[in-house]
């Protein structure tokens, strides 16, 4: 994704008591973005950067540093405690998810949706390092946010990711997509007319943002059948979603959760999704300090 992404992925400053000690620092060196999480007393401190643009030294200031994704050379923090991308991000996910008062089930799929998407099965244990028990990798899709993008570039090139996503809030997908309702207005059997029959296939006028929120619900729905169907068979019905592309993109995660109840799993977004992994990297490089600290 591109640096027009930062529209999705702000600078903000969150409250979240006791999820960062004040000086802890994460960076999730993503492959087009870096985003930092910084504690700041009883808040968190997020910011986003193009990777490219980060330059040789981690961000000073902080005590404790901890750094996740799959840029990390590029963005000079070899030496800071180093954590697997979507390790980070389950434990990054789960404590924002509590900062704001809700749980996750004992076991549940991460979603972790960027560039491209990756699943992973979740068993929280109390007892367990920063009480995460296991975390399994349940492969995942080359859509996301970097094709949402790269097709709508083609389409239309002089738009950037920001441009891209409002334009797809605003459009009407039923313009670009053949619904069922064009076949059957009462729907057929248990599929309701209101559901997508063929995605970009319907013939006559449509603009680009109704052609963008097709793309967009495509990449909803597709992206929620692989994880609800990666649930099921883990026996986990509930999902949930962390990264870049759900950040800020209701109109995704409305298509995300509505298909995947359509299979009996439930899927909800983490506080702030686009920071899971940078949060996590933080926590990580704590835990580290506290055990060294016990030695």
């Amino acid at each position: 994704m591109s640096e027009g992404q930062v529209r999705a992925v702000e600078d903000a400053v969150v409250r979240a008591t006791g999820v960062l000690p004040d000086g802890a620092i994460g960076i999730d060196a993503g492959l087009t973005l870096t985003k930092i999480a910084r504690g700041r007393g009883d808040r968190i401190e997020l910011s986003v950067h193009a990777t490219s643009a980060l330059g040789e030294r981690a961000p000073a200031g902080g005590t404790v540093a901890g750094a996740t994704g799959a840029r990390i050379a590029h963005a000079g923090v070899e030496a800071a405690v180093q954590s697997e991308e979507i390790d980070a991000a389950v434990r990054g996910a789960v404590a924002l998810l509590r900062a704001a008062g809700r749980e996750a089930p004992p076991e549940f799929v991460l979603a972790l949706a960027g560039t491209g998407t990756a699943f992973a099965a979740v068993r929280l244990n109390a007892g367990a390092r920063g009480g995460i028990g296991r975390v399994s990798h349940l492969g995942g899709t080359a859509l996301g946010g970097g094709s949402f993008e790269g097709i709508a570039r083609r389409l239309e090139p002089g738009l950037d990711y920001a441009a891209m996503v409002t334009l797809a809030e605003r459009g009407d997908r039923c313009r670009a997509d053949l619904m069922i309702a064009d076949a059957y207005p009462d729907g057929v059997g248990r599929v309701g007319p209101d559901l997508t029959a063929a995605h970009l296939a319907k013939q006559g006028d449509a603009g680009i943002g109704d052609v963008l929120a097709a793309l967009l619900n495509l990449h909803g729905e597709n992206i929620a059948q692989i994880a609800a169907s990666r649930a099921l068979v883990a026996r986990m019905p509930y999902v949930l979603l962390a990264g870049g592309f759900v950040h800020q993109n209701p109109t995704l995660v409305a298509a995300l959760t509505s298909m995947a109840a359509m299979f009996g799993v439930r899927a909800e977004a983490a506080p702030w999704p686009g920071f899971a992994g940078a949060v996590g990297a933080a926590l990580a490089a704590v835990e580290a300090s506290d055990t060294r600290m016990e030695v």
